[in-house]
Formats: structure tokens, C-alpha cells, sequence
């Protein structure tokens, strides 16, 4: 009999995730603060619970889909939190993007309190990757909880591959971050040079993604900014949330990262701009370089 499963935190991601396990299982529990997110899911056939908790008695695997590392420990250990109903033996994924420290402390609370297994599982291919069922992910954890969630994985990415014990994927989440944040700056500048000197951008674009700059981010993220939409995909907060665990990470190394700290100040400045009607997109930087606030920013 397969484990039955429990979704919490359906924003951008999180809801197209669980909309894919759903298709692959026929049946899954969910979670969100803001109830109304899972009315689709509702309709075509999920519980909806009314907390964490309610959401840990219907199922042996919970899977988290969360904003930073307050709301998992929120999630997992406050009030109405998924351990006051944690089935013995159960397995805990966390798609989230969090500090590898504060998953090797919650997978230590876990495995030592409730005798339940942790895996930090973040993932990258953004909005486009979780509604396709293309998600890359990098675990963190025990090899046999790996295979054990390997179900999972499957439904909603394309590849999936344990990098070490717990903490281990975040880690390599932190190090993806730091390529995916370097490439949308480059992407931005080369647009905005092809702006200024009054090339066709569009068949700009063609041209250079057919060459050595062609990636991901020029595929993905480039015809969203020629045609004018900055919104989330993928928030630009995260992004800066994300550089700041990386740069934290190297800094414990006492490794340097100077162009990580240049993104990190870009990125502060970009979200300081934001206001309630608008957000942005970790692909919006090039507002930066239009509306011209390429200095302050909110305190890190």
C-alpha cells in the first residue's frame, strides 16, 4: 500500500506541485494560510485541512512547500503544527528553500523526538518547471528516505539526485542561486544595451541564444521582460532571501563571493521598490537600470 500524502503551502510553486501530484496519486491531503489557494485542488478532488496538523493525521508522507525558514519551523513545531498529529515513521520533504542549518536542526528534532525522517528537497525550474512537472531537485537526507520518496519526485520533476545527507540540498540550492542570480544580471545588461543602441531586441534574442550566451534564463525569462512582464514567476525577495543564505554559507567558509554581494545589493534595492499592487520577479532587475534607483535599499 503507498504511503498516502499531505501537501501545506500552495503559492506559485507549491500549487502547481501539489496540482501534480494529485493528477499522479488520485488523492492528496493540503494546507494553505490562505484557504481560498486550494479551491482548485478542492474541486478536483483534495482535502482540504484545517491545519498542519489535520494535514499530518491523513498521511504517512507530508510534503512543505514554504516561504523561508520561520515559516517551516512554524509549520512543523507551532501551534496546530504538523508534529502534534506526526505518524510514527513518517517522512517529511521539504521543497522548501530554507538555511542547510535549520534543516539539520529540524531533521535532528524530528528523528530524535518523533521518531519521523526529514529530507530537505528545494528545486529549481521555477513557475514553468513546477506546472510542467519539470522541477529539478537536489535532496538532502538519508538514501533509503530518498528512495522512499522517489514517487514524489517523480510526479513533479524531471530529475532528482540525493547530494549528501540532510542540509546537502540546500547547499546545492545556494550554489544554483548563485548562477541563476549572476545570469539574469547578465541577461539584464545585455538587454538593456541592446535597448539603448537601438537594436531590434527581439531578433537580438534570437540571434544570441543560438550562440554561447543562449541558457535557461534567455529562453525563459528574457521574452517575459521584452514583453513588459516583471511580475512573479519566481519573487525577487526569494531570490534575495536565497543569496543571503549562499553568501552566509560562504562566509562561514571564509570564502568570498564579491559579484554574489553585488546581486544581493541589487536585489535589496529592487524589493524596496515594491509596494502592495506590484511585485516582482527575480527576472526584474532591468527596472532597476529603467526607473534609475540603483542605490539604496531596504536593511539587510
Amino acid at each position: 500500500m503507498s504511503d498516502r500524502i499531505a501537501f501545506i503551502g500552495l503559492g506559485i510553486m507549491g500549487e502547481a506541485m501539489a496540482s501534480n501530484l494529485l493528477e499522479a496519486r488520485g488523492e492528496l491531503s493540503v494546507f494553505n494560510r490562505s484557504p481560498e489557494k486550494a479551491a482548485k485542488l478542492e474541486a478536483r478532488g483534495a482535502k482540504v485541512c484545517a491545519s498542519p496538523a489535520e494535514a499530518a493525521a491523513d498521511a504517512e508522507i507530508i510534503c512543505l512547500c514554504l516561504s523561508n525558514d520561520n515559516a517551516v519551523k512554524d509549520v512543523l513545531f507551532g501551534e496546530g503544527g504538523v508534529v502534534q498529529n506526526l505518524r510514527y515513521n513518517s517522512l517529511i520533504i521539504d521543497f522548501s528553500t530554507i538555511s542547510p542549518s535549520m534543516s539539520r536542526e529540524f531533521a535532528a528534532a524530528l528523528k530524535h523526538d518523533y521518531k519521523a525522517a526529514f529530507i530537505d528537497a528545494p528545486v529549481s525550474g521555477g513557475d514553468i518547471g513546477a506546472k510542467q512537472g519539470t522541477l529539478t531537485i537536489m535532496a538532502g537526507g538519508d538514501p533509503s528516505d530518498f528512495e522512499r520518496a522517489r514517487s514524489v519526485f517523480e510526479a513533479i520533476g524531471k530529475s532528482a539526485t540525493l547530494a549528501g545527507p540532510v542540509g546537502a540540498g540546500q547547499l546545492t540550492k545556494a550554489v544554483n542561486q548563485i548562477v541563476v542570480s549572476i545570469t539574469v544580471a547578465a541577461m539584464t545588461e545585455g538587454l538593456m544595451l541592446a535597448e539603448k543602441a537601438g537594436l531590434d531586441v527581439v531578433k537580438t534574442l534570437e540571434i544570441i541564444r543560438g550562440g554561447a550566451a543562449g541558457s535557461w534564463t534567455l529562453d525563459n525569462y528574457a521574452p517575459r521582460v521584452v514583453a513588459g512582464d516583471l511580475g512573479p514567476g519566481f519573487h525577487a525577495r526569494n531570490m534575495l532571501k536565497d543569496l543571503r543564505i549562499a553568501i552566509g554559507e560562504a562566509d562561514d567558509l571564509g570564502l568570498p563571493l564579491p559579484v554574489s554581494e553585488l546581486l544581493k545589493s541589487l536585489y535589496t534595492a529592487l524589493c524596496a521598490h515594491e509596494n502592495p499592487d506590484v511585485e516582482f520577479g527575480n527576472h526584474a532587475l532591468i527596472e532597476l537600470y529603467r526607473k534609475g534607483f540603483m542605490t539604496g535599499g531596504v536593511k539587510d
